[in-house]
């Protein structure tokens, strides 16, 4: 197969789990077939060209500079532009389409259609991407950047994504167009038996597993980064959190979580004498990310000496590094559990969805799960109690599971080569 191009879009690139799945899909594609370009539609087209060494633009409807705005006026004329550009983007692809006439297109969006253009499959790449977990615009821009490609001709995947759950005000609207956009996408896998049961009578949909299970995990690289070289270095027991600043608020108050989380740090230092150290999963433009919260759940300790966050921002291959090297992993954002299960750290998963306990289960270790919608001090310390009492007990059980975890991962890169072999010849 040569000359192949994929286009992978919507990389939302200020979350770390979500670059992870760009690390691990370029690594993985390009190991199967080294003739393949793979360029990309990112939130931070920059920043992404900078760490995936890939050429990049913005998505097809984009929310980077309405989201980063300084002023409401300036919100307002870039979403005016975008909304525009949507309009016209529709009367440009009829126009393609019907007549072979390419129009005007505007400067900052030339990229963009570039890359559509020549590409010969268009991938969504693994996320959450259709869920109310999301805002609704955001859903929009993912289903138009994956129909605008199919619209054009392209073949067309939907790859490792989370189906739902659908609900709130917009539950019904968003459930209509995930369906309809999996209905026009060539091939979907999914990483979960949650979203699969969602979608198994569709003939497209596949059940795969995560591809940031592929992400090779250099433990050393951690280690290089000095603030945690002196966390590791003086701590005989070391736990890794990642807390989540954005999804407690479906279950808790933040005064609520913020005295839950205390309690635990609390008793995991006083009871066994470990040392914490909280890993942010957000890049810190976006307000500081997850930091600010963790921030306050420091202030709110006794034991501040024995707690430390980690506050620079680390890209994914560092983070997952880092995590490798704890003792044990106390995971909530969905990839750090990717990460901990992956480097065969002992791993306890505070759930807020149905994949991160799947993600656990293929692991052989379910039973480490604690859905937080009912985390309490008492109920998590249950389960921290055993792994601690057997961590070389698990840290054998998710060694078991791990090859053939990845070989489903790797189900998705087969289905996508076979996807390409079907493609016709890309324009430009």
């Amino acid at each position: 197969m040569k000359n192949k191009n994929i286009l992978i879009i919507q990389n939302y690139n200020a979350n770390k789990g979500d670059s992870s799945v760009i690390y691990a899909m370029k690594q993985s594609i390009l190991n199967q077939d080294k003739s393949l370009t793979i360029n990309l539609t990112s939130y931070n087209p920059v920043q992404a060209k900078k760490d995936y060494k890939l050429d990049s633009s913005e998505w097809l409807f984009d929310f980077r500079k309405i989201k980063l705005a300084k002023t409401k006026w300036r919100k307002l004329i870039n979403l005016v532009k975008e909304a525009l550009w949507i309009v016209y983007s529709f009367i440009w692809l009829f126009f393609y389409k019907t007549f072979d006439i390419k129009l005007w297109i505007p400067s900052f969006k030339t990229n963009t259609i570039k890359f559509y253009l020549k590409s010969d499959a268009v991938i969504l790449p693994g996320g959450h991407f259709f869920t109310n977990f999301n805002s609704f615009p955001v859903i929009i821009s993912h289903a138009y950047g994956i129909l605008f490609g199919k619209w054009l001709g392209k073949k067309t995947m939907i790859y490792a994504q989370t189906i739902g759950p659908f609900f709130g005000k917009y539950k019904l609207i968003t459930k209509k167009i995930t369906y309809f956009v999996i209905k026009n996408t060539d091939i979907v896998t999914v990483r979960e038996r949650y979203s699969y049961n969602k979608l198994k009578g569709n003939k497209n949909v596949f059940l795969t597993a995560e591809s940031a299970f592929l992400l090779h995990i250099n433990t050393n690289l951690g280690l290089k980064i000095n603030d945690f070289a002196k966390i590791r270095k003086n701590s005989k027991r070391l736990v890794g959190i990642t807390i989540h600043h954005i999804y407690y608020k479906h279950f808790f108050s933040k005064e609520k979580y913020i005295n839950i989380m205390t309690e635990i740090f609390t008793e995991i230092i006083k009871k066994y004498s470990y040392n914490i150290v909280i890993i942010p999963m957000e890049y810190s433009y976006h307000a500081g990310g997850d930091r600010p919260l963790s921030i306050e759940i420091i202030k709110n300790m006794k034991y501040r000496n024995n707690i430390k966050l980690l506050d620079g921002d680390f890209n994914p291959l560092e983070t997952a590094s880092i995590i490798a090297n704890c003792d044990i992993f106390v995971g909530t954002k969905t990839h750090s559990i990717v990460y901990s299960l992956n480097a065969l750290v002992p791993t306890i998963s505070i759930s807020y969805q149905e994949k991160s306990t799947e993600f656990m289960d293929m692991f052989g270790v379910r039973d480490n799960v604690i859905n937080l919608k009912e985390l309490s001090k008492e109920s998590f310390m249950k389960i921290f109690d055993r792994v601690q009492k057997n961590k070389k007990y698990y840290i054998k059980i998710q060694e078991k599971h791990r090859l053939d975890v990845r070989k489903k991962a790797e189900e998705n890169n087969k289905l996508l080569l076979k996807l390409l072999q079907k493609s016709t010849p890309a324009s430009s």
